[in-house]
């Protein structure tokens, strides 16, 4: 995705997170306004106190286009019959953080990004991914997009991100995931929390560093100055952060970023949001966002 504005500082608050077997996770949160925006691709992230954004909450047709079915089955006498959601006699319909109402229920087929953000597998997305590749600040996007991942449900964005990245990792999660194979999914990591009391509260970024320590990564913290605070903190931090975006993006080693953004800082709907950082465009100061709701925009966004 691209955003327009200076790197690093994404919405009012922005956090990022960073692993390396047995874990290097360096969690970040950055301060500032709307208008303070990565350049290219996305980068850090602000505040995911409950969940990432239901999509309740902007339910609006006019300002999100959206694909419905691409076609009917026929029922009756040629009447076209209307698609039906098996998802609630299936799965069940408990109530979460995610749930809508029946109105909206299956309303909506992925996303178009804002003008000011550049798709993936466009022509300029392309582009910009090679250019990247060819500096060597693209190395930790193939450990990550062997494990590239959608999230089950719309809160489990930080449980989804961080089984991406600890499988990633290689990290042995010492715990069945099914048969005779150990492998981390979403419902298997708990310890601080787990995958019920997330559907019901989403995860907050504390959560989201002890439960990477809990499961095996080293996890170190960054947090940004507050708005109030003083221009030259806020500059040291934005360093900072282009450090570390750099140092793991050319890394070898097998280590990871994970960011939680403000999607409304990125003209997208919704709030705070978990995902990892596959890259980094130097020329354009410009991250890669591995957006693992991958229904919600498309995967992923430079």
């Amino acid at each position: 995705m691209r955003a327009a504005g200076s790197t690093g500082l994404l919405a009012r608050r922005a956090r990022a997170v960073a692993l390396r077997p047995p874990a290097f996770l360096a969690a970040w949160e950055a301060t500032a306004s709307p208008a303070d925006v990565a350049s290219a691709w996305p980068l850090a992230a602000p505040p995911c106190r409950s969940s990432c954004s239901s999509s309740s909450s902007s339910s609006s047709s006019s300002s999100s286009p959206m694909r419905v079915s691409k076609r009917s089955v026929a029922a009756g006498a040629g009447a076209a019959a209307a698609p039906r959601d098996l998802g609630a006699a299936f799965f069940g319909g408990k109530a979460d953080l995610g749930a809508v109402s029946h109105s909206h229920a299956g309303r909506f087929y992925q996303r178009i990004l804002p003008d000011a953000q550049v798709p993936f597998s466009s022509e300029e997305g392309r582009r910009l991914f090679t250019e990247a590749l060819l500096a060597g600040s693209m190395e930790n996007y193939f450990y990550l997009a062997e494990q590239f991942r959608t999230q089950d449900e719309p809160t489990f964005c930080g449980l989804s991100t961080l089984a991406m990245v600890l499988n990633s990792l290689r990290i042995d999660p010492m715990r069945t995931w099914k048969g005779a194979w150990r492998w981390f999914n979403e419902q298997n990591l708990a310890c601080c929390t787990g995958p019920d009391e997330v559907r019901e509260a989403g995860l907050s970024f504390d959560m989201f560093r002890c439960l990477a320590g809990c499961n095996g990564a080293d996890a170190v913290a960054r947090r940004a100055p507050e708005p109030h605070e003083a221009p030259e903190l806020h500059a040291a931090f934005l360093a900072e952060f282009r450090t570390a975006v750099s140092a793991i993006s050319r890394s070898q080693e097998r280590e990871c970023l994970v960011v939680c953004y403000s999607r409304e800082a990125l003209g997208q709907t919704g709030a705070g949001h978990f995902s990892p950082i596959g890259g980094y465009h130097e020329a354009s100061d410009s991250v890669l966002i591995m957006d693992v709701a991958r229904f919600k925009y498309p995967p992923p966004g430079l």
